[in-house]
């Protein structure tokens, strides 16, 4: 009995397979019947088509169904780049009979680039100062503290004045021509300079009336004396007595501080000299922290002992040597100069239009733009510097340095009038050797290689100067002198012994845009406010 119930069982589960199967097959390939049909179009041709999820081909195609079969379907075209197509059919078609189906495809858009508005493409200014936190208007507009991005239309009206401002700095401004292009950001960086109270510095010596000279010339008194009005910042004050070595040191100067400087000056009983020449040429000479010119040359006047010497010039080593003075002897150098390979630091090369200017790095006082070549300022650390100018009679000129590894980076000023009429003079005075006093009108001022600078000029007084070394005949000269000339004068002392080449007033000034320039021999200066060229 169980047996047979069983294969009942078996039976009906067999027959609803049947069935499922019978109704499946009704679309493409129905097995005894009557049937119908679904013709299939489309437009455009070639979509896929199905009935009940049941693939019937590609239209154009038939699809045949039973008209006993389940009624209802649901038909379906798809076809790549249209919206899908789907219609339901209810009941089933007669027998023999054929119903039309006709999808007409309706095309996915193409999504078509919006050309942008006119104004909406934005490029960007990316304002950062040091240091950080300062005030930032573009236009007239404020944009908040530093660092901030300020976003322009690429297309908008060109050109645009960025200040940047806080309190207990300077203002610093600039304007951009132009804009940026669309995506493009410019970076705009703010190098900040405090505003600083001037200080001042007191000289004092032994003994005491010594020729005391601010930043190669700058300023100049007698000791004991004060210098006023100094920038804050490191500065360099030289004192030279006749009869004594020269002294030379670094004093820094805070906002509205006063620093000291007391010199105990050396006598020079008995000198010497150094001959120094390099391999190339034209590198400066520092001789005990003074500086002396260029190679090749003879620095003189120097005391007996050692003396430490270094030479300096761009993109090659820096070169010390200590070398020993012998009395009335010439110590003779020659160095060949080692070109920088691979350096972690760069050099900065500074000149000036007049020369004469004194050089200030980040507000450190570095030296003088000589005549004939830069002032040289060697391993510097990479980054940005300021870099400011100053001379008498002229107008301040500033700039920002970038200083890259192993390249040199190069500041050539011309300086502007500072549009006053003139009522001084300066004057650069070198001789050969150097280390030479110079006298003006009997009182001595220091020694060469030497600057005059914010000379006031009587033009109704005669000036007399002589240059004076140990071992060599003594040059003068005197003559009259106008206001706004710069001259440069350049001696060959001649060695005792030896015939004395003519002096007299008779020799040619050429003077070029208020430039005078003396050759060899000829000694004509103005007095007061004399500078020794570091």
């Amino acid at each position: 009995m169980k047996k047979n119930i069983l294969v009942l069982i078996i039976i009906a589960i067999a027959m609803i397979g049947i069935v499922s199967a019978e109704d499946n097959a009704s679309v493409m390939n129905p097995i005894g019947g009557a049937v119908g049909y679904y013709d299939i179009s489309s437009t455009p041709s070639g979509a896929a088509a199905s009935v009940d999820g049941t693939s019937v081909g590609t239209t154009p195609t038939t699809a045949t169904l039973y008209v006993t079969g389940s009624p209802g379907h649901t038909v379906t075209v798809n076809k790549a780049g249209y919206e899908l197509w789907s219609q339901y059919y209810a009941g089933n078609p007669a027998e023999g009979q054929h119903i039309a189906v006709n999808a007409v495809l309706v095309p996915i858009p193409t999504p078509t680039p919006t050309p942008p508005s006119p104004g909406s493409e934005k490029g960007y200014y990316s304002v950062t100062s040091s240091p950080s936190g300062g005030s930032v208007t573009f236009d007239g507009t404020n944009y908040g503290l530093t660092p901030v991005t300020i976003s322009v239309s690429a297309t908008g009206t060109p050109g645009h004045t960025i200040t940047v401002s806080m309190p207990g700095y300077q203002t610093w401004s600039q304007y951009y021509s132009g804009n940026p292009a669309a995506g493009q950001t410019i970076n705009v960086i703010a190098n900040l300079n405090p505003i600083t109270v001037p200080g001042t510095i007191t000289v004092s010596s032994n003994p005491s009336g010594a020729s005391a000279v601010l930043d190669s010339g700058y300023d100049q008194l007698t000791t004991p004396g004060t210098f006023y009005s100094v920038s804050p910042g490191w500065h360099t004050v030289q004192v030279s007595k006749s009869g004594y070595q020269p002294y030379s040191t670094s004093v820094q100067v805070t906002s509205g501080g006063t620093s000291n400087v007391y010199a105990t000056l050396t006598p020079t009983q008995q000198t010497g000299s150094i001959s120094i020449s390099s391999n190339p040429v034209g590198a400066s000479i520092y001789v005990d922290t003074i500086y002396q010119g260029e190679t090749n040359q003879i620095v003189g006047s120097l005391a007996v002992g050692p003396h430490a010497v270094l030479l300096k010039k761009s993109g090659y080593k820096d070169y010390s040597q200590t070398v020993q003075v012998n009395s009335a002897q010439i110590t003779y150098m020659t160095v060949t100069l080692t070109q920088l390979v691979n350096p972690t630091t760069g050099d900065l090369d500074v000149s000036s239009t007049p020369p004469g200017a004194s050089v200030y790095l980040n507000g450190a006082y570095q030296g003088e733009t000589p005549v004939s070549v830069p002032l040289y300022i060697t391993a510097l650390a990479p980054g940005s510097y300021s870099v400011v100018l100053k001379k008498s009679g002229y107008q301040d000129y500033s700039t920002t340095a970038r200083i890259v590894a192993g390249a040199t980076a190069q500041v050539s000023a011309v300086l502007q009038p500072s549009g006053t009429t003139p009522t001084t003079a300066s004057a650069e005075i070198y001789s050969q050797p150097s280390g030479a006093d110079v006298y003006i009108n009997n009182a001595y001022k220091g020694i060469t290689p030497l600057s005059f600078d914010n000379v006031p000029i009587d033009v109704t007084k005669t000036y007399t100067i002589e240059i004076r070394m140990a071992g060599y005949k003594p040059y003068t000269n005197s003559g009259s002198i106008s206001p706004g000339q710069n001259i440069v004068i350049n001696a060959a002392l001649t060695p005792l012994g030896q015939p004395t080449p003519t002096t007299g007033t008779s020799l040619t000034w050429l003077i070029i845009d208020g430039i005078a320039v003396i050759g060899a021999l000829l000694i004509m200066t103005p007095a007061m406010a004399l500078k020794r060229k570091k």
